[in-house]
């Protein structure tokens, strides 16, 4: 969606006369995600958004270090293991 679009679309919600019951019901529509589904990519698609976020600067030498960086910055993490039992 456009700006123009997403303005118009705001004008008119501001001019509907909602309950506070009609405003927390559209409220969580617009925050509940489009599907339930945990969106899985492929390594090449995860660098493909990634690359587009970083828009010219992605295109350097210092994009692709960056982005290797960011790709391993959990690989020395130690894993930490929560205990139930105790």
């Amino acid at each position: 969606m456009t700006t123009f679009a997403l303005n118009n679309l705001w004008t008119y919600l501001q001019g509907l006369s909602l309950s506070q019951n009609d405003r927390e019901w559209l409220a969580n529509k617009l925050i509940m995600p489009a599907d339930n589904k945990a969106v899985t990519l492929t390594p090449e698609e995860r660098k493909a958004r990634f690359l587009k976020l970083e828009g010219i600067w992605s295109e350097t030498e210092e994009g692709e270090a960056y982005y290797q960086m960011m790709k391993h910055r959990n690989d020395n993490m130690p894993i930490r293991e929560i205990n139930l039992d105790d």
